[in-house]
């Protein structure tokens, strides 16, 4: 009789141990599972912030490209003035001041687009006049208002220019004449 109580024993611990075990496994897939969701969601913030982070440097370099545009409207008044001045000494103590101010905008990535003695580019140039010269045509003789890049990227502002334009010859004004006088 101990032995068919033993047994029972047995078997009463058996369901247990197999009760026990679903519940472990079950408890494991949960754990894998909390786990799984922790990490998608981890990652999901991590791409937020970076996202996050991108949407505000974006924000605050429109900001500054806006501030510098009406910046260089003052620059140019500036240049203008150094340029009406008689004196000397006024005229460099406000170059200097000028000095300082394109090195402030080139800190902040701006920089002068060169463009005379360059061939036009529309993606940077505005032509303003076209003038007969010697030098070959399209080619950019003189700058009426300066250009700005930013950051080696966008076009603050387009340099406004004159370009050469072939010379028309004496005779091919005199053709044109003739053929004015004649009708």
């Amino acid at each position: 009789m101990k032995e068919i109580g033993e047994e029972k024993k047995v078997e009463i611990l058996g369901k247990e141990l197999k009760k026990i075990k679903e519940e472990f496994e079950k408890c494991q897939k949960e754990k894998e599972d909390y786990l799984e969701g922790w990490k998608r969601e981890r990652a999901d913030f991590l791409n937020y912030q970076k996202r996050q982070k991108e949407v505000i440097e974006k924000v605050s370099e429109k900001a500054i490209e806006s501030l510098i545009k009406e910046l260089l409207e003052v620059l140019d008044n500036l240049e203008l003035g150094i340029k009406s001045i008689k004196e000397k000494e006024v005229s460099q103590g406000i170059n200097l001041i000028r000095e300082k101010f394109l090195g402030i905008l080139k800190k902040y990535g701006v920089e002068e687009i060169e463009v005379i003695g360059k061939k036009f580019d529309p993606s940077c140039c505005e032509v303003v006049e076209e003038v007969e010269s010697d030098k070959e045509p399209e080619t950019i003789i003189s700058v009426i208002r300066k250009g700005y890049r930013f950051k080696d990227l966008a076009i603050l502002r387009p340099a406004r220019v004159k370009i050469a334009k072939k010379k028309e010859s004496a005779n091919s004004s005199f053709r044109e004449e003739k053929s004015d006088s004649e009708k």
